[in-house]
């Protein structure tokens, strides 16, 4: 067994002082228990320490070693009975080079409030600026439980004096103030730091300490927002989050207001991801100010969100709206970081509202909208919610009117992606209507939504296909497959082309557009496709002339292609075009002289043009 805190404090890790001095011999005993100790083979180390203190009696480095290696393998009396040996020695040596390092295994053996104290006060003092942890964190809080609590924030003070930049000796200071009751030395500590800090957000570890504390004093009135700043850290993911709840257990003990703690708690696990965390806490966490409940109850919304709890997300929005009349809740939610999106008067009006709209009391929310319209909030969302409203409430047309003045306000001012917002919201209250879709197509070429104008053209031309307006139906998406081609969009292009071909399968003028297009652009195999599906629909509507004009084409696309041949050969047959078939299969045998098939075709024909001249 081993104590790992024991070891994590090893005053000679790596490496001991004079070890160059020492015969070759001792010298490697000390570099295998310098890898013993990396690899925590505690045992080997010990050995090996054991060994060198027998050959060099003299060399006190590898006695300390040998008593801290006692301890973290939980041999303290050995090491207590080893360390009285050492002291002993340095005293008849009438001095000592190792007093701080004796001091600290002395600390690990006995558990002595008073010389932990002497010790901390001495690694304050230190000019060697040797670490003061763990030495001076456990005696603040040795003497604090002894209640010892003037010497543990001397201890805190001298800490902060020694290392002002230090985050935990801050949070040891605004501790010891907060277990004295002095909340406005707290407050004034506080302020002093953040404002130092404030100037550069570059610092995570700074930021959560600062952060955190804020909530330790009632006095220091931007604490919420400051707790908005390490709650975007942790949605940035620019601090951890264990760091962060480790940071405020620590401080929980000495918050005048433990509920605050829990409900900051519930905010940082929100932030962080952990809703199943966040919901437990903001449901058992009573509120004492209108900033407390606004907090929670927005907490409670989000978290409802993601469980998709209508009804407890519903509840806790009325309650979070009541909480905006005191202008102290209002003034965070507009500038607070604390949430994103911010839970702002008008965004959280509109929830209110769309909250009633899905359980279809329009009326309701109508009202409840309008009522927000009266207190002068002009925002487009707001307005274009309430046209909508208006439509489901049974007044179409007015909704209608409504939209459309919103809508040539945003033209005219050049917003366009608001603008197509708001015929969206007319389409939703005349879904087939063409001409507002076709409105959306322009202000989205103007925008370069791309992908949104071709989803416009589609569903016009799918809406005009199902009303059998198969002529009208063809140039939206015609239109659609420019914009495409012009984006080199070809999952798009190929997908429009099935879609206009799906309108008329059988007819091949669908398909000849396709490969003009194909051809135009260089999509050979695409083109070839489509030409063999026209020959096919050709044939079988004995169109010949367009079949045979189709394998032309294929030719001409690939003249080496001895299927193409093949088949045009045989379309020319099949019309009595003796003479042009032959050539057709000339040409097909200079591509393959040893196909056998060739030669037997232009036998039958040249004995099908003997049959036909006597007729002649």
């Amino acid at each position: 067994m081993t104590d790992a805190a024991a070891l994590d404090n090893i005053v000679f890790l790596s490496p001991l002082p004079g070890v160059s001095s020492l015969p070759a011999h001792s010298r490697s005993l000390i570099r295998e228990s310098d890898s013993d100790i990396k690899s925590q083979r505690l045992e080997s180390a010990l050995d090996a320490c054991l060994a060198v203190n027998a050959s060099e009696p003299e060399y006190v480095p590898g006695f300390i070693r040998t008593a801290e290696l006692l301890i973290a393998t939980r041999r303290r009396d050995s090491a207590r009975r080893l360390l009285k040996t050492i002291q002993l020695r340095e005293d008849l040596a009438g001095h000592s080079a190792y007093t701080l390092e004796l001091k600290r295994i002395q600390s690990h053996v006995e558990k002595d409030v008073e010389q932990a104290f002497q010790l901390a006060q001495q690694l304050l003092e230190d000019p060697a600026g040797r670490s003061v942890i763990p030495y001076v964190p456990a005696a603040i809080e040795e003497l604090h439980i002894a209640e010892r609590r003037d010497d543990s924030l001397g201890l805190a003070l001298a800490w902060v004096e020694k290392e002002p930049g230090s985050p935990i000796a801050l949070c040891y200071l605004v501790r010891s103030y907060l277990y004295r009751q002095d909340g406005q030395s707290a407050s004034q500590v506080i302020r002093r730091y953040r404002e130092a800090f404030d100037a550069d957000r570059d610092w995570p570890e700074n930021i959560v300490v600062s952060a955190l504390i804020s909530i330790a004093s009632d006095d220091i009135e931007p604490k919420w927002m400051t707790a908005g700043h390490v709650c975007a850290a942790l949605r940035s993911g620019t601090v951890n989050y264990d760091r962060v709840t480790d940071v405020l257990e620590f401080l929980v003990p000495a918050i005048p207001s433990p509920q605050r703690a829990l409900l900051y708690a519930g905010l940082l696990a929100l932030n962080a991801g952990d809703h199943t965390e966040a919901t437990a806490l903001f449901q058992t966490t009573p509120a004492e100010t209108p900033v407390e409940s606004f907090l929670r109850n927005i907490g409670l919304v989000r978290t409802a969100t993601n469980s998709d709890d209508s009804r407890a997300r519903f509840t806790a929005l009325r309650e979070s709206w009541q909480c905006l009349r005191d202008p102290q809740v209002e003034a965070l939610a507009e500038s607070s970081e604390i949430f994103d999106p911010a839970p702002t008067r008008i965004n959280l009006g509109l929830a209110i509202a769309r909250s009633l709209q899905e359980n279809e009391a329009y009326s309701d929310a109508l009202r409840f909208i309008e009522d927000l319209t009266r207190q002068g909030v002009e925002d487009t969302n707001v307005l274009r919610l309430r046209a909508e409203l208006l439509g489901q409430a049974g007044s179409r047309s007015d909704a209608l009117n409504a939209l459309e003045e919103l809508v040539q306000r945003q033209e005219s001012s050049r917003k366009y992606a608001d603008a197509i917002d708001t015929l969206e919201s007319m389409i939703r209250l005349v879904p087939g209507n063409i001409r507002l879709r076709a409105r959306i197509v322009d202000n989205c070429l103007k925008i370069g939504s791309f992908d949104k104008a071709i989803e416009q053209l589609v569903m016009q031309g799918r809406l005009l296909h199902k009303a059998g307006r198969l002529s009208e139906a063809e140039p939206p998406i015609h239109r659609a497959i420019e914009i495409a081609t012009m984006t080199s969009d070809w999952d798009n292009v190929h997908k429009l082309h099935r879609l206009l071909i799906s309108f008329a399968p059988d007819e091949t003028r669908m398909r000849h557009a396709a490969v003009a297009t194909y051809v135009q652009y260089g999509r050979t195999n695409e083109a070839m496709d489509q030409l063999r599906e026209i020959v096919r629909i050709s044939r079988k509507q004995n169109e010949m002339d367009e079949a045979i004009a189709a394998s032309h084409q294929m030719l001409a696309l690939d003249p080496e292609d001895p299927a193409t041949y093949h088949q045009l050969g045989e379309l020319l047959v099949s019309i009595q075009e003796y003479h042009q078939a032959d050539r057709v299969y000339r040409r097909l045998a200079r591509l393959a002289p040893d196909d056998n098939a060739v030669k037997a075709k232009r036998s039958a024909i040249a004995a099908l043009t003997r049959a036909r001249q006597p007729l002649q």
